[in-house]
């Protein structure tokens, strides 16, 4: 049996674990960091795994803080925002309600190719010295005080790993939650269909109508955005890939699963002819590359960070939800806690409180998450309600979350803690929004489609706090306080707007807040 000593070894050479190792490698290049892979490099480009947009946090972690950008901005596609239809889509699409942005924020998204970006990783850490032992198996794990053992077995060789640091990135294997009884409830169910074609499928083909057309700053680019056909209970995400293939998935509560009978790709283009039959017609013909089903799919943990030298990281430890595509950004996040806490320990500091703190921060941040989607899946073909949602949950992701990750806040104790009364104002209050989101979501509404665009670049909110990320040496404290002042003078605009009557009196801070969108919402 061959016998290797690291300081860390990593479980899982996918997205979460290769980003960590070459996260701390970039930290610490004395840092020894053995990763270990039950599939072998390279893998195919395009691969089966849910995951392909990133948002503001998760994009910044790539680019900036792993060195990525030049492989993104040329091995991937330029995401052109979040984008939702409603209204079926039987037709011209030019009928369907619009929700999204008439030209960008500023701040650079992507779709990502999964296969093409892991493979990038695996060359990054080869050549930085990591060892890497693909096409392995993982056996038994032993944790200990002294250093923690874990087996694993490549091709017909026996392998023993001890390292100070073991690092679950293994996906929904779960190898140390599943060691330690760490599984939780989130108590939102939700379960998802997800598969991949050839072909680029180009909604902005859907209409012809010149109006349509002209509504986005860049015509015919519509495709390049997370495209999302939503319904009561369901929605459908069009995702494009830069090799070429188009990811499709249908996220559905326990009601709209049941209502579906989808089990197998046929049923799902059955459900598609009839749910949302324009998407139907543009996947006729269609290679298909690959399918999965995932029934339930959220779940917690109840730790994620251990003083004793453990961690949990990317799906190994939790997933609240694909919408918003949040899966990156909780592998930023929580590879940023789990590399502060490793460089210190190897520096020989106690770090019992930090794996503490750091605990309760990711906790936190994921408890508030989750709440974007608990109890409002009905509510997701209303698009009244939906358009208020997106601009109140983009507002408490960048004026909170996004701020702190960006300012590299997250890791600093002494200043989280300082800013924990101004933080738990902000979680009260996306508490009462949620509370009130949900309220509306119970009603299952779906109004009559009117063909109109609902322009989230309309809100000045939204362009204001996405400036302010865009700020070199930004002020936490005085940036995080401004955007609650913010967030306390939205809210009752929001829960007019919510209301069947809504006032028509348009104040003059109404319009300094949400300039002509409310009236677009409203109508």
């Amino acid at each position: 049996m061959k016998s290797i000593h690291t300081d860390i070894v990593i479980l899982g050479g996918g997205l979460a674990g290769m980003s960590l190792a070459l996260q701390l490698r970039n930290k610490n290049p004395e840092f020894d960091i053995v990763v270990i892979e039950k599939n072998t490099f390279p893998v195919p480009d395009t691969t089966a795994k849910v995951g392909e947009s990133t948002v503001e946090i998760g994009s910044h972690y790539f680019t900036e803080v792993l060195g990525l950008k030049a492989h993104f901005e040329s091995k991937h596609l330029k995401k052109h925002g979040l984008r939702c239809f409603f209204g079926g889509g039987a037709g011209d699409y030019s009928d369907c309600d619009e929700l999204g942005v008439s030209q960008l924020f500023g701040i650079p998204t992507y779709q990502i190719e999964r296969g093409v970006l892991e493979n990038h990783l695996y060359e990054c850490l080869v050549d930085k010295g990591i060892q890497i032992l693909d096409g392995s198996t993982p056996g038994d794990i032993s944790l200990s005080g002294d250093g923690h053992q874990i087996s694993c077995s490549k091709g017909d060789e026996d392998i023993d790993v001890q390292a100070r640091w073991i690092v679950d990135a293994a996906g929904r294997q779960a190898l140390l939650k599943n060691k330690l009884n760490l599984h939780a409830s989130t108590g939102h169910r939700g379960n998802a269909v997800f598969f991949r074609v050839s072909d680029t499928i180009i909604i902005d083909e859907w209409s012809e109508d010149p109006q349509w057309q002209q509504r986005v700053s860049n015509p015919g680019k519509r495709w390049l955005s997370t495209n999302h056909l939503m319904g009561p209970g369901y929605w459908v995400w069009i995702i494009p890939l830069g090799s070429g293939a188009t990811s499709f998935g249908i996220v559905l509560d326990d009601d709209a699963l049941a209502d579906s009978g989808i089990s197998c790709f046929e049923d799902t283009m059955q459900w598609l002819r009839k749910e949302q039959p324009r998407c139907a017609e543009a996947l006729e013909g269609t290679e298909l590359l690959d399918f999965k089903v995932i029934n339930d799919y959220s779940y917690s943990s109840k730790r994620i960070f251990s003083a004793d030298r453990w961690a949990l990281t990317g799906e190994a430890g939790v997933f609240p939800d694909p919408f918003y595509s949040p899966g990156s950004d909780f592998i930023a996040i929580n590879n940023t806690f789990i590399t502060a806490l490793i460089e210190k320990d190897m520096a020989g500091a106690n770090i019992q409180l930090d794996a503490a703190v750091y605990q309760k921060i990711s906790s936190s941040f994921f408890s508030n998450t989750l709440s974007l989607y608990k109890h409002q899946y009905g509510g997701f073909g209303d698009r009244k309600m939906m358009s208020i949602k997106l601009v109140w949950d983009y507002t408490y992701y960048w004026g909170v979350l996004t701020l702190l990750f960006f300012t590299d806040t997250i890791t600093d104790i002494d200043k989280m803690r300082a800013l924990n009364p101004s933080l738990l104002k902000a979680q009260a209050l996306n508490e009462k929004m949620q509370m009130l989101l949900n309220k509306r979501a119970q009603q299952r509404l779906v109004l009559p489609a009117k063909g109109i665009f609902m322009d989230q670049y309309l809100v000045p909110c939204l362009n204001q706090l996405n400036d302010v990320l865009k700020q070199k040496n930004i002020d936490v404290e005085n940036a995080l306080n401004a955007n609650i002042t913010l967030m306390e003078n939205i809210i009752p605009l929001f829960e007019d707007m919510l209301t069947d009557s809504p006032s028509t009196k348009v104040s003059e801070q109404e319009m300094l807040l949400l300039g002509n969108y409310r009236h677009s919402v409203i109508a």
